[in-house]
Protein backbone atom coordinates (compact mmCIF):
# COMPACT_ATOMS: atom_id res chain seq x y z
CA UNK A 1 0.00 0.00 0.00
CA UNK A 2 2.99 2.53 1.05
CA UNK A 3 4.43 2.08 -2.74
CA UNK A 4 1.47 3.32 -3.72
CA UNK A 5 1.62 6.27 -1.62
CA UNK A 6 -1.48 5.08 0.02
CA UNK A 7 -2.29 5.87 3.78
CA UNK A 8 -1.83 2.89 5.52
CA UNK A 9 -4.05 2.86 8.86
CA UNK A 10 -4.68 -0.41 11.29
CA UNK A 11 -8.01 -0.85 9.70
CA UNK A 12 -6.53 -0.63 5.73
CA UNK A 13 -4.21 -3.51 7.28
CA UNK A 14 -6.49 -5.45 8.28
CA UNK A 15 -9.03 -5.65 5.35
CA UNK A 16 -5.75 -6.55 3.42
CA UNK A 17 -4.52 -9.49 5.28
CA UNK A 18 -8.45 -10.67 5.64
CA UNK A 19 -8.56 -10.86 2.27
CA UNK A 20 -5.36 -12.24 1.48
CA UNK A 21 -5.88 -15.82 1.11
CA UNK A 22 -2.03 -16.79 1.64
CA UNK A 23 -2.12 -14.89 4.99
CA UNK A 24 -5.51 -16.72 6.30
CA UNK A 25 -5.84 -13.86 9.45
CA UNK A 26 -8.67 -14.53 11.21
CA UNK A 27 -8.63 -12.14 14.08
CA UNK A 28 -9.28 -8.52 14.73
CA UNK A 29 -8.02 -5.08 15.22
CA UNK A 30 -6.72 -6.19 18.90
CA UNK A 31 -4.86 -8.98 17.65
CA UNK A 32 -3.27 -7.42 14.42
CA UNK A 33 -2.09 -4.48 16.97
CA UNK A 34 -1.01 -7.24 18.91
CA UNK A 35 1.03 -9.50 16.35
CA UNK A 36 2.48 -5.84 14.79
CA UNK A 37 4.00 -4.70 18.05
CA UNK A 38 5.53 -8.67 18.61
CA UNK A 39 6.85 -8.23 14.97
CA UNK A 40 9.32 -5.49 15.97
CA UNK A 41 6.91 -2.20 15.74
CA UNK A 42 6.80 -0.48 18.91
CA UNK A 43 5.11 2.56 20.22
CA UNK A 44 5.98 6.01 19.51
CA UNK A 45 4.84 9.60 20.61
CA UNK A 46 4.75 11.87 17.38
CA UNK A 47 2.85 15.24 17.76
CA UNK A 48 1.06 14.07 20.60
CA UNK A 49 -0.03 10.92 18.95
CA UNK A 50 0.63 7.28 19.30
CA UNK A 51 2.20 5.71 16.40
CA UNK A 52 3.58 2.38 15.64
CA UNK A 53 6.87 2.45 14.18
CA UNK A 54 9.37 -0.66 13.24
CA UNK A 55 12.32 -0.81 15.48
CA UNK A 56 15.53 0.89 14.60
CA UNK A 57 17.63 -2.04 14.83
CA UNK A 58 15.61 -4.69 13.10
CA UNK A 59 15.50 -2.33 9.89
CA UNK A 60 19.12 -1.79 10.08
CA UNK A 61 19.66 -5.75 10.09
CA UNK A 62 17.27 -6.10 7.37
CA UNK A 63 19.40 -3.39 5.29
CA UNK A 64 22.51 -5.10 6.24
CA UNK A 65 21.14 -9.19 5.78
CA UNK A 66 19.28 -7.65 1.87
CA UNK A 67 22.63 -6.58 0.73
CA UNK A 68 24.99 -8.92 1.94
CA UNK A 69 22.50 -11.39 0.44
CA UNK A 70 22.37 -9.57 -2.56
CA UNK A 71 26.46 -9.99 -2.94
CA UNK A 72 26.70 -12.82 -2.08
CA UNK A 73 24.32 -14.17 -4.44
CA UNK A 74 26.18 -11.93 -7.46
CA UNK A 75 29.32 -13.54 -6.41
CA UNK A 76 27.97 -17.43 -6.93
CA UNK A 77 27.95 -18.59 -3.89
CA UNK A 78 26.03 -21.68 -2.48
CA UNK A 79 23.36 -20.87 0.06
CA UNK A 80 22.65 -23.07 3.00
CA UNK A 81 19.85 -22.72 4.96
CA UNK A 82 19.49 -24.08 8.78
CA UNK A 83 17.12 -24.45 11.44
CA UNK A 84 15.58 -26.18 14.29
CA UNK A 85 12.27 -27.30 14.62
CA UNK A 86 9.87 -29.70 16.67
CA UNK A 87 6.80 -32.22 16.33
CA UNK A 88 4.96 -34.34 18.58
CA UNK A 89 5.10 -38.35 18.50
CA UNK A 90 0.96 -38.36 17.80
CA UNK A 91 0.97 -36.00 15.28
CA UNK A 92 -0.22 -31.94 15.78
CA UNK A 93 -2.32 -29.55 13.91
CA UNK A 94 -0.27 -25.90 13.80
CA UNK A 95 1.10 -23.37 11.41
CA UNK A 96 4.30 -23.52 10.76
CA UNK A 97 5.07 -20.38 9.81
CA UNK A 98 6.54 -18.82 12.39
CA UNK A 99 9.23 -16.64 14.24
CA UNK A 100 11.03 -18.01 17.14
CA UNK A 101 9.88 -15.08 19.34
CA UNK A 102 6.96 -16.57 21.03
CA UNK A 103 4.79 -13.19 20.83
CA UNK A 104 4.82 -13.42 17.34
CA UNK A 105 3.05 -16.50 16.69
CA UNK A 106 0.44 -19.11 17.79
CA UNK A 107 -0.03 -22.32 17.82
CA UNK A 108 -2.50 -24.68 19.41
CA UNK A 109 -1.07 -27.98 20.87
CA UNK A 110 -3.81 -30.40 19.85
CA UNK A 111 -1.76 -33.26 21.04
CA UNK A 112 -0.50 -36.01 23.27
CA UNK A 113 2.56 -37.42 22.80
CA UNK A 114 6.47 -36.61 22.92
CA UNK A 115 7.90 -33.82 21.36
CA UNK A 116 11.09 -34.24 19.30
CA UNK A 117 13.56 -31.71 18.28
CA UNK A 118 14.80 -31.20 14.62
CA UNK A 119 17.58 -29.91 13.63
CA UNK A 120 18.84 -29.98 9.98
CA UNK A 121 20.18 -28.15 6.63
CA UNK A 122 19.90 -27.81 2.73
CA UNK A 123 19.33 -25.63 -0.32
CA UNK A 124 18.52 -25.84 -4.01
CA UNK A 125 20.12 -29.34 -4.33
CA UNK A 126 18.33 -30.60 -1.22
CA UNK A 127 18.98 -31.56 2.22
CA UNK A 128 22.72 -31.92 3.08
CA UNK A 129 23.00 -35.69 3.19
CA UNK A 130 23.39 -37.05 6.74
CA UNK A 131 23.17 -33.90 8.71
CA UNK A 132 20.15 -34.34 10.11
CA UNK A 133 20.15 -34.41 14.19
CA UNK A 134 16.72 -36.16 16.02
CA UNK A 135 15.75 -36.21 19.34
CA UNK A 136 13.44 -36.08 22.00
CA UNK A 137 12.62 -33.30 24.01
CA UNK A 138 12.55 -33.25 28.14
CA UNK A 139 9.59 -30.66 28.25
CA UNK A 140 6.01 -29.82 26.29
CA UNK A 141 6.85 -26.45 26.51
CA UNK A 142 6.58 -24.70 23.10
CA UNK A 143 8.38 -21.56 23.86
CA UNK A 144 11.24 -23.98 25.31
CA UNK A 145 12.52 -25.94 22.64
CA UNK A 146 15.33 -23.76 22.44
CA UNK A 147 16.19 -24.27 26.24
CA UNK A 148 16.05 -27.76 25.18
CA UNK A 149 18.33 -28.10 22.49
CA UNK A 150 22.13 -26.53 23.68
CA UNK A 151 24.83 -24.18 22.18
CA UNK A 152 27.16 -26.93 22.84
CA UNK A 153 24.48 -29.44 21.07
CA UNK A 154 24.38 -27.26 18.25
CA UNK A 155 28.14 -26.43 18.22
CA UNK A 156 28.90 -30.14 17.58
CA UNK A 157 26.37 -30.45 15.65
CA UNK A 158 27.83 -28.00 12.72
CA UNK A 159 31.30 -29.23 13.92
CA UNK A 160 30.85 -32.65 13.12
CA UNK A 161 27.92 -33.45 11.39
CA UNK A 162 27.45 -30.25 8.76
CA UNK A 163 30.53 -28.43 8.10
CA UNK A 164 32.78 -31.77 7.12
CA UNK A 165 29.59 -32.28 4.74
CA UNK A 166 29.72 -28.95 2.52
CA UNK A 167 32.04 -29.52 -0.34
CA UNK A 168 32.28 -26.27 -1.43
CA UNK A 169 32.56 -22.83 -0.09
CA UNK A 170 29.00 -22.42 1.14
CA UNK A 171 26.94 -19.09 2.63
CA UNK A 172 25.13 -20.67 5.44
CA UNK A 173 21.91 -18.68 6.46
CA UNK A 174 20.51 -19.37 10.42
CA UNK A 175 18.71 -17.14 12.85
CA UNK A 176 19.97 -15.74 16.01
CA UNK A 177 18.74 -17.90 18.47
CA UNK A 178 20.27 -18.35 22.14
CA UNK A 179 22.03 -21.69 20.92
CA UNK A 180 23.58 -19.90 17.45
CA UNK A 181 24.74 -16.80 19.27
CA UNK A 182 26.90 -17.98 21.95
CA UNK A 183 29.80 -15.19 22.22
CA UNK A 184 33.51 -16.19 21.69
CA UNK A 185 34.26 -12.94 24.33
CA UNK A 186 31.50 -11.75 26.54
CA UNK A 187 30.64 -8.50 27.84
CA UNK A 188 31.26 -8.22 31.66
CA UNK A 189 28.37 -7.50 33.58
CA UNK A 190 27.14 -7.18 37.34
CA UNK A 191 26.88 -10.67 37.35
CA UNK A 192 30.72 -11.44 36.97
CA UNK A 193 33.02 -11.73 39.79
CA UNK A 194 35.45 -9.43 40.96
CA UNK A 195 38.48 -11.64 40.18
CA UNK A 196 36.83 -12.15 36.37
CA UNK A 197 36.73 -8.60 36.09
CA UNK A 198 40.39 -8.12 37.10
CA UNK A 199 41.02 -10.81 34.52
CA UNK A 200 39.47 -9.20 31.89
CA UNK A 201 41.47 -6.10 32.58
CA UNK A 202 44.43 -7.48 32.56
CA UNK A 203 44.06 -9.45 29.17
CA UNK A 204 42.89 -6.15 27.50
CA UNK A 205 45.99 -4.18 29.15
CA UNK A 206 44.11 -1.77 31.38
CA UNK A 207 45.64 -0.76 34.40
CA UNK A 208 44.13 -0.89 37.97
CA UNK A 209 45.14 -1.80 41.06
CA UNK A 210 44.16 -4.83 43.91
CA UNK A 211 42.17 -1.89 45.91
CA UNK A 212 39.88 -1.15 43.59
CA UNK A 213 36.05 -2.04 43.87
CA UNK A 214 34.01 -4.15 42.35
CA UNK A 215 31.95 -0.97 40.64
CA UNK A 216 35.06 1.07 40.00
CA UNK A 217 36.80 -2.31 38.23
CA UNK A 218 33.13 -2.53 35.66
CA UNK A 219 33.19 1.10 35.46
CA UNK A 220 36.78 0.65 33.75
CA UNK A 221 35.59 -2.75 31.78
CA UNK A 222 33.16 0.18 30.15
CA UNK A 223 36.08 1.50 28.25
CA UNK A 224 36.45 -1.69 26.17
CA UNK A 225 35.06 -2.01 22.83
CA UNK A 226 34.29 -5.52 22.17
CA UNK A 227 34.02 -6.91 18.95
CA UNK A 228 30.61 -9.26 19.14
CA UNK A 229 32.49 -12.62 17.70
CA UNK A 230 30.32 -15.72 17.74
CA UNK A 231 31.85 -18.64 18.46
CA UNK A 232 29.54 -20.59 15.75
CA UNK A 233 30.46 -17.99 13.20
CA UNK A 234 34.34 -18.53 13.79
CA UNK A 235 34.03 -22.30 13.23
CA UNK A 236 32.28 -21.59 10.03
CA UNK A 237 34.59 -19.23 8.81
CA UNK A 238 38.03 -21.54 9.76
CA UNK A 239 36.01 -24.12 7.90
CA UNK A 240 36.19 -21.40 4.40
CA UNK A 241 32.25 -21.11 4.62
CA UNK A 242 30.38 -17.51 5.30
CA UNK A 243 27.78 -16.91 7.43
CA UNK A 244 24.64 -14.86 6.72
CA UNK A 245 22.21 -14.16 10.03
CA UNK A 246 18.26 -13.40 9.53
CA UNK A 247 17.23 -10.19 10.48
CA UNK A 248 14.77 -10.75 13.87
CA UNK A 249 11.52 -11.68 12.51
CA UNK A 250 12.34 -12.12 9.37
CA UNK A 251 12.00 -16.17 9.56
CA UNK A 252 10.10 -15.85 5.56
CA UNK A 253 13.45 -15.46 4.07
CA UNK A 254 14.55 -19.25 5.13
CA UNK A 255 13.33 -21.67 2.81
CA UNK A 256 13.48 -24.34 5.43
CA UNK A 257 10.29 -23.18 7.14
CA UNK A 258 8.51 -24.18 4.28
CA UNK A 259 10.19 -27.66 4.27
CA UNK A 260 9.03 -28.11 7.92
CA UNK A 261 5.54 -27.20 7.12
CA UNK A 262 5.42 -30.49 4.11
CA UNK A 263 7.40 -32.67 6.20
CA UNK A 264 4.74 -32.12 9.21
CA UNK A 265 1.96 -32.35 6.80
CA UNK A 266 3.63 -35.31 5.64
CA UNK A 267 4.08 -36.83 9.23
CA UNK A 268 0.74 -36.25 10.58
CA UNK A 269 -0.87 -37.83 7.40
CA UNK A 270 0.86 -40.72 7.90
CA UNK A 271 1.35 -41.33 11.42
CA UNK A 272 0.01 -44.32 12.42
CA UNK A 273 -0.97 -45.86 15.75
CA UNK A 274 2.46 -46.47 16.81
CA UNK A 275 4.51 -43.98 18.73
CA UNK A 276 7.64 -45.69 20.28
CA UNK A 277 10.97 -44.11 19.62
CA UNK A 278 11.80 -46.52 17.05
CA UNK A 279 8.44 -45.95 14.70
CA UNK A 280 8.38 -42.11 15.74
CA UNK A 281 12.10 -41.60 13.93
CA UNK A 282 11.24 -43.66 10.84
CA UNK A 283 8.13 -42.04 10.07
CA UNK A 284 9.78 -38.83 10.14
CA UNK A 285 12.61 -39.66 8.26
CA UNK A 286 10.17 -40.89 5.67
CA UNK A 287 8.30 -37.50 5.96
CA UNK A 288 11.95 -35.56 5.40
CA UNK A 289 12.74 -38.24 2.15
CA UNK A 290 9.92 -37.36 0.57
CA UNK A 291 10.91 -33.34 0.35
CA UNK A 292 12.46 -33.53 -3.27
CA UNK A 293 14.97 -32.15 -4.69
CA UNK A 294 12.44 -30.07 -6.89
CA UNK A 295 10.46 -28.90 -3.44
CA UNK A 296 14.06 -27.23 -2.42
CA UNK A 297 14.06 -25.81 -5.28
CA UNK A 298 10.75 -24.44 -5.19
CA UNK A 299 10.80 -23.17 -1.73
CA UNK A 300 14.14 -21.55 -2.02
CA UNK A 301 13.29 -19.74 -5.00
CA UNK A 302 9.89 -18.64 -3.41
CA UNK A 303 12.31 -17.06 -0.43
CA UNK A 304 14.28 -15.48 -3.34
CA UNK A 305 11.39 -13.88 -4.70
CA UNK A 306 10.86 -12.15 -1.06
CA UNK A 307 13.90 -11.03 -0.47
CA UNK A 308 14.70 -9.56 -4.17
CA UNK A 309 11.43 -8.12 -4.17
CA UNK A 310 12.38 -6.49 -0.32
CA UNK A 311 15.57 -5.37 -1.66
CA UNK A 312 14.24 -3.27 -4.51
CA UNK A 313 11.42 -1.83 -1.99
CA UNK A 314 15.14 -0.83 0.62
CA UNK A 315 16.81 0.48 -2.88
CA UNK A 316 13.43 2.32 -4.08
CA UNK A 317 12.66 4.18 -0.43
CA UNK A 318 16.44 4.86 0.03
CA UNK A 319 16.43 6.89 -3.11
CA UNK A 320 12.97 8.52 -2.17
CA UNK A 321 13.03 9.02 1.21
CA UNK A 322 9.55 8.30 1.23
CA UNK A 323 7.67 8.03 4.22
CA UNK A 324 4.80 5.71 5.07
CA UNK A 325 1.96 6.47 7.39
CA UNK A 326 0.31 4.32 10.07
CA UNK A 327 -2.24 5.10 12.38
CA UNK A 328 -2.96 2.71 14.74
CA UNK A 329 -5.24 4.00 17.87
CA UNK A 330 -6.41 0.78 20.27
CA UNK A 331 -8.15 3.24 22.12
CA UNK A 332 -10.75 4.68 19.42
CA UNK A 333 -12.63 3.79 16.54
CA UNK A 334 -11.22 6.86 14.31
CA UNK A 335 -8.36 5.14 12.55
CA UNK A 336 -7.64 7.57 9.96
CA UNK A 337 -5.50 9.95 11.15
CA UNK A 338 -2.20 9.88 9.43
CA UNK A 339 0.94 9.27 11.70
CA UNK A 340 4.07 9.09 10.03
CA UNK A 341 6.80 5.86 10.67
CA UNK A 342 10.19 6.66 9.06
CA UNK A 343 10.54 3.93 7.29
CA UNK A 344 7.99 0.74 6.73
CA UNK A 345 9.17 -2.88 6.36
CA UNK A 346 9.39 -4.54 3.40
CA UNK A 347 6.54 -7.05 1.61
CA UNK A 348 7.11 -9.92 4.68
CA UNK A 349 6.59 -7.65 7.60
CA UNK A 350 3.16 -7.47 7.19
CA UNK A 351 2.53 -10.91 6.80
Amino acid sequence: MYENGQSVTLDSILTAVKHDSDIGFTGGRTTLSYLLRAMGFEWKKTDNRRSLMERNDIVIARSDFLMEYMKLKAEGYEFVFLDETWFYSKGYASRSWQDKNKESCSSKNLDEGKRYIVLHAGGTNGFIEDAELLFPSKTKEVDEYHGTMTAEMFQKWMKEMLLPRLAEPSVIVMDNAPVHSVLKVKRPSSKWRKGDLQQFLTEHNIPFRPEHTFKSLLLKTSEIVVQKRYVVDEMIQEAGHKVLRLPPYHCHYNPIELVWSQCKRYYHRHRGTTFDHQAVTRKWRQALNQVSVENWKNYVAHTEKITEEDWRVEVRHDASETSVIVNIQEDSDDDDVPLAVPIPGPSGVST
